[in-house]
C-alpha cells in the first residue's frame, strides 16, 4: 500500500492511497466558507435558496424543498416523542440519504482538479451525469456555490429546524443516526459542519476505485454519522476481551469476491444508547449500481455478507454481556422491494428477523425518480432495515412528497438537491433503564368523570360520520369487494385514561358489510409521567393481542403537549396535519389543520378555564383547527379507501354549568358548530388489569341503544338560578355532554375554507362570555353588598377632618389602603393581596382612560363600587 501527498490544480493539498487493486484520493484541507456559527451556516442556505430562486421564474421562483412529514408507521403503533420528553433516550431518528457525488454530476465549467484516468469514457465529464434534461443543470447542480448548502439543509431536516439568531447547530439536527452515499467532499466540507463543529461524531469510508477518481474528482464513499449526546461507541474504551486486551469491534471496508464486488463498501458500528442498557448495530452501504441479472447477482451477495457481519457483530455483543442487543441497516441497495438482494435481509433466517421501515408501504411509492436522456426511472431503492419484535420499533416514517408536488423533470431541481430523497424513521427502543431511572408508575389507569361505556353511543364512527352513505361496491368493480373507513380521533387531556384503547378497539358494520373504525387515535397531555404509564400499558396489552390472529390493530400514540406554548402545540400537531391526502385549495397562508374526525376532552376545558384567558383560547383554537372540514362529494368519487365529507366532532364532557358552555361555543367568533348535548350520571372507573384487547363490534342501527337506561337524563337546569346558587339532588352526581360538529361556512366558498380561528377574537369572546356569566349568576356587587359598603364609606368619612366632611359623599375619596380593607372580606383578601388590588386599581384608572383630575390615590363611594363591578 504506498501512501503519497499531492497538491490539485487549485493548490489544494490532498492523500492519495494506492496499491494494486485500489487507488483512493481524499482532501487534505478544509473549504474556505465553512461557517463559523449557526447564524452563518443559515446566511449560506438562504443566500443559495435566493440564487436558486432567481434562476426558477418559470415556477414561480419556488425553491422551499418538498413539504413532508411524520406519519405513524403501518405496521406498527406509534409512541410520538417530544423534544424534552423524560422518556426521550428511548426514541430516535434514522435517516439515510444519497447524496449526488460532486464527481458524478458535474458540467464542462467545473474543472476536475486531479488527473483524468478515464480517457475512454465521456458520460461524466461535462454532461452533468447524465441530467441534461434539467431545465438549468449549471445551475441546479453547482455543488461549491449551490448544492452542497441545500444538501446540508435536507440533512438537518429542512425549514423546520433552520432558523436564524443564535448558533443552534448543536441542538437542531433532527436526525439522530444519519447514512450518507456518494460523499466526495467528507473532509473539506460535512465533517468540519456535522463533526468537528456540529453534534455528530462519524466514520467515512471512500470506495476502493471510485468513479469519480477516474473523472479526475475525489473518491466518493459512505459515512455515518450518530449524535454523541444521545449515543455511544462501544469501543476498546468499555469492552475487554477474555485476555486482558482491549478489543476495537468497529468494522468497514469493502465486500468479499471479485473486483466488481471489492468496489462496494460498508460500515457497521456497535453503538449504546447513553442512559440505558440496550445497544444498537448500524451499518451503512451502498450497493452495486446498474441493472441485470449479474449485477442482482452480486448486489444479492453484498446484502448477505452485510447482514451476516452484522449479526456477527450482534451474536459478539451478546457474549459479552449485552442482553438487549437490536439491528439497523442503512443504504442505497440499487434493488427494488421484490429483488433478490432486499429479500435476502428480509429472509427469516437464524434468530434475527428483519423489517422495513417504509413510507407508503413501497404502494406505487419512490426513493428515486430521474429522468437523463436516456430515459425516466422511479425506484424504491433506498431502505432503513431493522430488527427487534419486542425492542426496536418502527412508530413514524417521512412521507414521501406527492407526485403532483415534483418538477418536470423530477429530482434532482431547484427544490431538492439529489437524485433520491432522503428517508427517515423514529424508532423506540423500548428501554430497559436501572433501576433508579425508572419513571414512577404506580398510578392505575382512571376514567376522570365517567367512564367509556357511558359515552360510547357518541363517539361510535357511524355518529361522528353522520348521514354518509358507502361508495357501491361497483366503484372499483367487484360486487364483493368490501369498505373500511378509517378515523382519526385526537383525545386532549388523556391523562392515564384508557379512552384511546377502547375507541382503537371499536369495529362498525352497515348494513352492506363496510366497516367503520378508528384507525389512529392521538393521545396527548401535559403529564408526561402519564404518558409513560399509559404507553407501557398498551405496549404490554399490545404484545398480548398479537397472539390473536384475528385482531389487527390501529395506531395509537401519545404526545406531549401543553396549551400554554403555542410551540408545543405546532411540534405536537403540525406533523400530522402536513400529511393531510386533500389539503386546502386556496391555501396561500399555508394553514394547517383538519386531521381529526373526533376530538374527544374530558374536563380538559374545564380545567383550563380555571387558568389564563389566554391558554383557554389557544385550547379552543387548536381544537377548532384539528377537526376535519366538512365537504361536498358526489357519491360517483368516493374510491375503495373512501372518505366521508362530514366535519369533525368535538364531544366535551364537562361539569361545567350547561348554559355557560353552551354560550361559549355557540357563539364562538369564526366557528360554525352544530351544537346538541345530553345530561349523563357520573361513572367513574379504575382499570387494574392490563389485558389482551378485545374487539367492540356494533352492526350499525343495531346495537348502539344498549346502554342502562338509568345513565341518561334529560337536561337538567344549572344549579345557579338568578344569581343564587342552589344546587339540586343531583349536583355533582350528573355531566354534561355536548357534540359539536363542523359545519361548513356560509360565508365561504368551499375552496377557501380555513383551518384556523382569530385568536384574538376568541380571546375577547371568552373572557367576554365569562365576565357576563359570573356577573349575573355570581354578582360581586348585589344590593345588600352595596347598601353595606355605602355604610362603611360613611363611618370612614365622618371620621376624617370636619372640614372634608362639608363635601357631598359621593365627592369624598378615602385613601386606597381604607378602601381595600373596607371593599373585600378577609377570604378574598386571601385571595387578592393588596397588591393585586393595587395593580387592578392602576388597570382600571388606564382602561378607562381618566383625565389628569381624576383621583388616582383613593376612591368616592361611587368608584369603588364601579370597580368591583368593572373588575370582578
Amino acid at each position: 500500500m504506498e501512501v503519497t501527498n499531492g497538491i490539485d490544480r487549485f493548490g489544494r493539498p490532498y492523500v492519495e492511497t494506492k496499491s494494486a487493486e485500489s487507488l483512493i484520493r481524499v482532501q487534505n484541507y478544509v473549504d474556505e466558507d465553512i461557517p463559523s456559527d449557526r447564524a452563518q451556516l443559515w446566511s449560506k442556505i438562504i443566500e443559495a435558496r435566493k440564487i436558486l430562486a432567481n434562476h426558477n421564474v418559470d415556477e414561480g421562483n419556488n425553491v422551499e424543498l418538498y413539504p413532508r412529514s411524520w406519519t405513524p408507521s403501518s405496521s406498527q403503533y406509534n409512541v410520538n416523542d417530544s423534544d424534552d420528553d423524560s422518556d426521550s433516550a428511548a426514541y430516535f431518528t434514522v435517516a439515510q440519504f444519497n447524496t449526488l457525488a460532486k464527481g458524478l454530476s458535474t458540467g464542462p465549467n467545473n474543472l476536475f482538479p486531479t488527473p483524468f484516468l478515464d480517457t475512454d469514457s465521456g458520460f461524466h465529464y461535462g454532461n452533468y451525469g447524465g441530467f441534461t434534461e434539467l431545465t438549468k443543470p449549471e445551475v441546479i447542480l453547482d455543488f461549491d456555490r449551490l448544492r452542497k448548502w441545500r444538501l446540508l439543509e435536507v440533512m438537518l431536516g429542512g425549514d423546520d429546524v433552520c432558523m436564524t439568531g443564535d448558533d443552534r447547530l448543536k441542538s437542531s439536527a433532527l436526525f439522530d443516526i444519519l447514512a450518507l452515499e456518494e460523499v466526495d467532499e467528507y473532509h473539506s466540507f460535512f465533517e468540519p459542519i456535522l463533526v468537528k463543529d456540529g453534534c455528530y461524531d462519524g466514520i467515512y469510508q471512500p470506495k476502493p476505485y471510485s468513479p469519480c477518481v477516474r473523472f479526475g474528482w475525489y473518491s466518493d464513499g459512505a459515512a455515518l454519522l450518530w449524535k454523541t449526546e444521545k449515543f455511544k461507541v462501544i469501543d476498546d474504551e468499555c469492552i475487554d476481551a477474555a485476555d486482558g486486551n482491549s478489543k476495537e469491534l468497529v468494522v468497514k471496508g469493502s465486500f468479499e469476491g471479485g473486483a466488481a464486488c471489492r468496489n462496494q463498501v460498508y460500515i457497521i458500528v456497535p453503538l449504546q444508547i447513553k442512559g440505558t442498557d440496550k445497544c444498537i448495530v448500524v451499518a451503512a452501504t451502498h450497493l452495486k449500481a446498474k441493472g441485470g441479472a449479474t449485477n442482482e447477482q452480486i448486489r444479492q451477495s453484498q446484502a448477505s455478507e452485510l447482514r451476516r457481519r452484522s449479526e456477527q457483530m450482534a451474536d459478539e455483543l451478546k457474549e459479552l454481556g449485552w442482553t438487549e442487543v437490536n439491528i439497523l441497516i442503512l443504504g442505497d441497495f440499487n434493488s427494488e422491494p421484490d429483488s433478490e438482494s432486499v429479500r435476502s435481509i428480509l429472509c427469516e433466517k437464524g434468530d434475527w428477523k428483519f423489517r422495513s421501515a417504509a413510507a407508503n408501504d413501497y404502494d406505487d411509492s419512490y426513493t428515486t425518480w430521474k429522468t437523463r436522456k436516456n430515459g425516466t426511472t422511479r425506484r424504491v431503492i433506498d431502505y432503513i432495515f431493522h430488527t427487534g419484535e419486542d425492542g426496536l420499533q418502527c412508530k413514524e416514517v417521512l412521507s414521501i412528497p406527492s407526485d403532483e408536488m415534483l418538477e418536470r423533470t423530477y429530482l434532482p431541481g431547484f427544490r431538492y438537491p439529489s437524485d433520491h430523497l432522503l428517508v427517515a424513521a423514529k424508532f423506540h427502543a423500548g428501554v430497559s433503564r436501572r433501576n433508579d431511572q425508572l419513571p414512577e408508575a404506580s398510578n392505575s389507569p382512571f376514567e376522570w368523570l365517567t367512564n367509556f361505556q357511558s359515552l360510547r353511543h357518541l363517539v361510535l364512527p357511524s355518529y361522528i360520520v353522520g348521514d354518509v352513505s358507502p361508495p357501491p361496491p361497483s366503484s372499483i368493480g367487484s360486487a364483493s369487494h368490501k369498505h373500511t373507513m378509517r378515523l382519526n380521533a385526537l383525545h386532549v387531556g388523556c391523562g392515564t385514561s384508557t379512552v384511546g384503547e377502547s375507541l382503537l378497539c371499536l369495529r362498525e358494520k352497515d348494513v352492506c358489510g363496510n366497516r367503520l373504525q378508528y384507525g389512529h387515535v392521538v393521545n396527548v397531555d401535559i403529564d408526561k409521567d402519564a404518558l409513560g404509564v399509559m404507553q407501557n400499558r398498551w405496549r404490554q396489552r399490545e404484545l398480548q393481542t398479537q397472539q390473536l390472529d384475528d385482531i389487527t390493530l390501529g395506531v395509537m400514540d401519545w404526545r406531549y403537549l401543553d396549551f400554554k406554548s403555542e410551540e408545543s402545540c405546532r411540534l405536537a400537531l403540525d406533523p400530522l396535519y402536513r400529511n393531510l391526502v386533500q389539503p386546502l385549495p386556496n391555501n396561500s397562508n399555508n394553514e394547517l389543520g383538519g386531521y381529526f374526525d373526533l376530538v374527544l376532552d374530558k374536563s380538559t376545558l374545564d380545567c383550563l378555564l380555571c387558568s389564563e384567558t389566554d391558554v383557554v383560547s389557544v385550547f379552543l383554537c387548536e381544537v377548532y383547527r384539528a377537526l376535519r372540514i366538512p365537504t361536498s362529494r358526489s357519491e360517483s368519487s368516493l374510491d375503495a379507501d373512501y372518505r366521508h365529507s362530514s366535519g369533525g366532532v368535538y364531544v366535551l364532557v364537562t361539569f361545567h354549568p350547561l348554559e355557560f358552555i353552551q354560550q361559549l361555543l355557540a357563539e364562538l367568533p369564526g366557528a360554525h358548530l352544530e351544537i346538541e348535548y345530553e345530561v349523563i350520571k357520573r361513572k367513574a372507573d379504575i382499570v387494574n388489569t392490563i389485558d389482551a384487547l378485545e374487539v367492540d363490534e356494533v352492526v350499525s342501527g343495531k346495537n348502539q341503544s344498549e346502554f342502562d337506561p338509568e345513565t341518561y337524563l334529560p337536561p337538567a337546569s344549572s344549579a345557579w338560578i338568578s344569581g343564587s346558587f342552589s344546587p339540586d339532588e343531583n349536583y355533582r352526581k350528573t355531566i354534561t355532554v355536548f357534540t359539536c360538529r363542523r359545519l361548513p361556512n356560509p360565508k365561504q366558498e368551499e375552496s377557501n375554507q380555513t383551518y384556523a380561528l382569530d385568536r384574538q377574537l376568541v380571546r375577547e369572546h371568552i373572557e367576554s362570555t365569562c365576565d357576563k356569566w359570573y356577573q349575573t349568576t355570581s354578582p360581586m356587587v348585589t344590593n345588600e353588598r352595596e347598601a353595606t359598603l355605602r355604610l362603611d364609606f360613611q363611618n370612614a368619612i365622618l371620621s376624617q377632618q370636619r372640614a372634608e366632611s362639608s363635601l357631598k359623599e359621593e365627592k369624598v375619596t378615602l385613601d386606597l389602603k381604607t378602601c381595600y380593607e373596607l371593599m373585600f372580606t378577609e377570604e378574598e383578601k386571601q385571595v387578592l393581596p393588596f397588591d393585586y388590588f393595587i395593580e387592578d386599581w392602576e388597570a382600571y384608572c388606564q382602561n378607562l382612560r381618566r383625565g389628569e383630575d381624576f383621583p388616582r390615590q383613593g376612591m368616592t363611594i361611587n368608584t369603588a363600587i364601579d370597580f368591583l363591578k368593572e373588575m370582578q
